[in-house]
Parts: structure tokens; C-alpha cells; sequence
């Protein structure tokens, strides 16, 4: 067995893994670089963007830009793999970004709105063979819904990759129970290590954040959080802090049909993700399907103005003209409150990162900045470097410090800091 990392050893975003045996190929995302950072431009890769595919597929842990959105540069016939939902969600998303007026762009997201149509999905704990490679998806808690880890297997070898993963969020209980079932004698762990230079970053849990909202839509009476569209248990965790504060609940039919799809698929495991969108007999968690007409800015239009400004509410906005005007005209009022609840560098003229537009839009406005991490922390690498036990050592991928690594974790094993394209014998 032999691995290479294309691209991720000394970066976050943009990563690519290859693992080969006998001829076969399995590739482990293949994402866009994040906005900011310095391109890396890519040689051809043998199996993924060129050459002979019948013996290559590509697997994909969650439907992150950074990690799926380099899709349409492969071999059209790859086969591609994905979590079912992560598959529905990332069509939803793709497809409204397919109408955005830039043309070029919302032509390159009708492509992959075109690719996604191919794409196979799986389950968790599903084996998958390809050649003499096994693949088993291992179902972990993300920013992105339905994200997973894979154990990759072959020539009495195993690898744990482990995507973009947390031990903070909503399903993360779930973290090490399922790494002590299933990824035991593995001899390498793949490690994510993108707060490994950011010690504090999960200040809090998702619960204790959803329960901080809650505090604050009791204290305010209308509610704007900027959240990303696709940060899904987020989203759901604003909604139940909504009803238990006794305010209603309001997003656009985008966002309304991304919560439909979770619903659909996973109300039945949890009433986390069950939501009664129908209901009109209580104003505590009335949820509310904002329509736009034509190219006209929400508003809130005959009664349901009074009906929001009697009993409150949080509605969930984007970055775009169309939730400036009802944002400018609640912003006024002392029973207002703007949340940011994403990620603090966008905001940040001194990153790479840094999003003008989003800084312009929030600019008038005074912001209360609520977010926790979609990444694990220190002590949840250690504790999961600690469960696993790989034989043979760790090696750091989406980490901007992948030395740190050695500092941290030396005492665990054997520390293995590749460079993109080495080739590593398993």
C-alpha cells in the first residue's frame, strides 16, 4: 500500500489523498483552495484527473467546498462517493448557486450541479470494494452535515483518514464509542489538525451555544442570525432555542428546503431534527417560509408584520441585498439584536480569508459575534490519537502547523510529516 498526499500537508482546505494497492486507487476528497490563500497549482493526477479511471474512485467526506468542490475536474466517468444526505444538501446548495449573476460562476455550479446527478452514495459502516481496497464510512460530528470518517484497508493494512471531525457538537458522543468498535489496529491515522495553533477555539459546546441563544432571544425581541446555510445542527439548535425562548421562526425557502431534506432522513433517529413546519396554533416555534417575489427584497407583508412584531422572532439572513432592507429596518429598534455566527476571520481585514462583501454587509450594524468551532480541539485529538493507538504513527493533513504536531503529540507515536506529493510506503 502506498499514500500520497497531493495537496493538505502544510494547508488547511484544498487537500487530496491517494492510497494505492495493486494497481487500484482510492482518493480521499478533492476540494477548492480557501479564498485567500496562495494557489497551488496542481500536476495531473493518474486516476483522478487523467489517464486510466477504471481502477480509481473518489470518496468524499463532507460537501464542504474545501472538499468536494474540485469535482468537476476530474475524469468524467470517476466513480464518486458521498454520504446520501451530504449528496441531497450539496445538490440544494449548488443548485441555487447555479442562478447567482455572475456568469461564469453560476455556470461552473451548473456543471457540478450536472456531476452531482453521478454521484453514489453510501451508508455508514458500509463496505465498499474497490479492487483490492476496502472503504468503511464511519459517521462523525462536523459543521457539515452528514460527514464521516473512512478506514481504508488493504494489504493487511489499515488507514484511519479522518476528514474534518469535532468532539464538541451535537452527535459527538457518538466519537469514540465508534473508534473503539470499529478503527482498532489501525496502523496510521490521517489527522485533521485545523485548531491545532488555535488553542481556545471551542470555547463552548454546540448545546451551550444553542442555550447562550436561547438567553438572548428571551432578551431580544427580534432576532437576525447570519449563519451558514449548510451549518445544519446549528440551524436546527437556532430553531429549538426560538420555540423554548417563545418566538417564532423564520428563514427563506432555500434554507427551508435544505432543513426538509435533514428532516426527512433523520427526524426518525432524534427529535432534534423534527420540525412541525406546518403548525399555526402557537407562536413559540411557528416556523415561517419567507417567499421573495421576483427580484423584490423580504419583507414581512400584510399580517404576518404584526403577527412577528407581537411575539418575536429569529430569522435566519445571508450576505446578500435581498435581507439587507428588513435587516436595516429592525436594526433600528432597541428590541433588536444581529448575530454573526460563523467563523470570525471572514471578518478580519488582517486574514487571508477576509470577505470584503460580508464585512460591508454587517458593517452598519452592531454585531454580537456567537460561534464555536466546526474542528476538534487539542484535547479531543489527543483523546482520539489515545483511543486509536495507531501502530505506525500520525500524519498531519489541513493544518497550516502540521510541526505542532510533534510538540503536542510526540508521546503518543511516531509523528510522520509528509510534503505534497511524497510518495509514503504504508
Amino acid at each position: 500500500m502506498k499514500l500520497t498526499i497531493h495537496r493538505g500537508t502544510n494547508q488547511i482546505g484544498g487537500c487530496i489523498t491517494e492510497i494505492e494497492s495493486g494497481g487500484y486507487k482510492i482518493f480521499i476528497d478533492f476540494g477548492e483552495q480557501l479564498p485567500g490563500t496562495e494557489i497551488k497549482e496542481l500536476k495531473p493526477i493518474e486516476g483522478l484527473t487523467c489517464g486510466d479511471i477504471s481502477k480509481s474512485a473518489l470518496f468524499i467526506t463532507h460537501y464542504h467546498g474545501d472538499h468536494i468542490g474540485k469535482i468537476c475536474d476530474t475524469v468524467i466517468d470517476l466513480p464518486i462517493y458521498v454520504g446520501k444526505t451530504a449528496r441531497e444538501i450539496f445538490n440544494c446548495l449548488e443548485s441555487r448557486l447555479s442562478n447567482i449573476p455572475d456568469p461564469n460562476e453560476a455556470e461552473k455550479h451548473k456543471r457540478i450541479v450536472e456531476r452531482i446527478k453521478t454521484i453514489n452514495t453510501f451508508e455508514q459502516l458500509q463496505k465498499i470494494r474497490i479492487g483490492e481496497i476496502t472503504v468503511t464510512p464511519l459517521l462523525i460530528d462536523h459543521s457539515a452535515f452528514d460527514a464521516y470518517m473512512f478506514i481504508v484497508e488493504a494489504d493487511n493494512k489499515r488507514i484511519l483518514h479522518t476528514g474534518d471531525f469535532r468532539g464538541h457538537g451535537f452527535r459527538s458522543k457518538g466519537l469514540i464509542p465508534t473508534l473503539k468498535k470499529y478503527a482498532q489496529n489501525i496502523d496510521y491515522i490521517i489527522s485533521e489538525g485545523s485548531n491545532i495553533q488555535r488553542p481556545n477555539a471551542t470555547i463552548q459546546t454546540e448545546r451551550e451555544l444553542q442555550e447562550s441563544f436561547e438567553s438572548q432571544f428571551k432578551k431580544y425581541k427580534y432576532n437576525f442570525v447570519l449563519v451558514s446555510s449548510t451549518n445544519v445542527d446549528r440551524i436546527f439548535a437556532l430553531y429549538h432555542a426560538a420555540k423554548k425562548a417563545k418566538r417564532c421562526f423564520v428563514c427563506d425557502s432555500y434554507q427551508t428546503n435544505i432543513l426538509k431534506i435533514v428532516s426527512e432522513n433523520h427526524k426518525q433517529y432524534t427529535d432534534f431534527y423534527d420540525i412541525d413546519y406546518d403548525q399555526t396554533t402557537n407562536y413559540a416555534g411557528r416556523y415561517f417560509d419567507l417567499k421573495r417575489h421576483g427580484q423584490n427584497p423580504f419583507s414581512f407583508e400584510g399580517k404576518l408584520k404584526p403577527y412577528l412584531e407581537k411575539y418575536g422572532f429569529c430569522m435566519l439572513v445571508r450576505s446578500n441585498d435581498s435581507f439587507q432592507s428588513i435587516l436595516t429596518e429592525y436594526a433600528k429598534s432597541n428590541d433588536t439584536k444581529v448575530y454573526y455566527s460563523m467563523w470570525e476571520g471572514y471578518l478580519d481585514c488582517e486574514k487571508t480569508a477576509f470577505n470584503e462583501s460580508l464585512y460591508n454587509f454587517l458593517k452598519p450594524y452592531e454585531i454580537e459575534y456567537m460561534h464555536t468551532s466546526g474542528h476538534a480541539d487539542l484535547e479531543t485529538l489527543k483523546t482520539v490519537f489515545e483511543t486509536v493507538k495507531p501502530k505506525g504513527g500520525i500524519i498531519p493533513i489541513h493544518t497550516e502547523a502540521p510541526e505542532k504536531f510533534q510538540e503536542l503529540f510526540h508521546e503518543q507515536t511516531t509523528i510522520i510529516h509528509l510534503h505534497d506529493g511524497d510518495v509514503f510506503d504504508v
